[in-house]
């Protein structure tokens, strides 16, 4: 689905939800009975998780709809009748269940052209390695990872953490081709990437309770600098986007 079509749905699950509790609160919509002694606040963010589930679901992130799922049974424990499952059964397995869906459904690379395996990091300890792929792509998970991109061709990057911390370097790299797309998935975790201040930065990132940090948006670059394009989703992590 290209971006705007993403932003046309999140717009519309955003005001039908908007809606709905505008109506509930004026007892033109009534919840079941079962469901009445829920606070508004609890409303409101079982309204913002499903939202999370329906964006993460087209991005398939698994993190993004196993634990809003969780949180939304917390919420609505007493009446499902699951309160000797929550909080933290119910935390256990959303995460349990992120983890095998992950492993069993892995995001593929866009290219079929790939010189040398992904690099999928799943450890509690850092690493340290370089990468010298025209097509780079590294995943960590309940770890910390520094990557050095030294390719002297590089055309695109896939970059995802879950639950950890990846940190890539791109000043070693060189963009003949003069664009470059790095693609970026951080869900429950952190990513740092640094860019050459000499690149044209074009940042596309969707977050959804994330934050992207982009700290060198007062940067100038020459009319003829390599384009990056960063695009991808952070929801519940942090994306900081340095110039270097």
């Amino acid at each position: 689905m290209s971006n705007r079509g993403r932003n046309v749905s999140t717009a519309i699950i955003l005001i039908v939800l908007a809606v709905c509790i505008v109506l509930w609160k004026l007892n033109l919509f009534n919840l079941p009975v079962a469901f009445a002694e829920i606070s508004t606040g609890g409303i409101i963010i079982a309204a913002f998780m499903v939202w999370i589930i329906i964006h993460s679901i087209m991005d398939l992130s698994f993190g993004g709809i196993f634990l809003p799922l969780a949180v939304i049974c917390i919420i609505f424990d007493e009446p499902l009748g699951i309160e000797a499952l929550t909080p933290w059964i119910v935390l256990l397995v959303a995460v349990m269940l992120t983890i095998a869906f992950d492993m069993l459904f892995p995001k593929k690379h866009r290219y079929s052209k790939h010189h040398g395996g992904p690099d999928f990091g799943n450890k509690f300890t850092e690493s340290v390695s370089e990468d010298k792929n025209e097509y780079v792509m590294h995943s960590m998970k309940f770890g910390s990872a520094t990557k050095y991109v030294r390719s002297q061709n590089l055309k695109e990057a896939d970059l995802r953490s879950q639950f950890g911390e990846l940190s890539v370097f791109f000043d070693g790299a060189q963009v003949p081709g003069g664009k470059v797309y790095i693609h970026v998935s951080a869900s429950f975790g952190e990513m740092q990437l640094f860019i050459p201040a000499a690149w044209r930065l074009e940042n596309k990132v969707r977050v959804s309770l994330g934050d992207c940090d982009d700290r060198g948006t007062n940067v100038i670059p020459a009319e003829d600098a390599v384009v990056c394009v960063i695009d991808g989703s952070v929801s519940f992590g942090e994306l900081q986007i340095n110039r270097v």
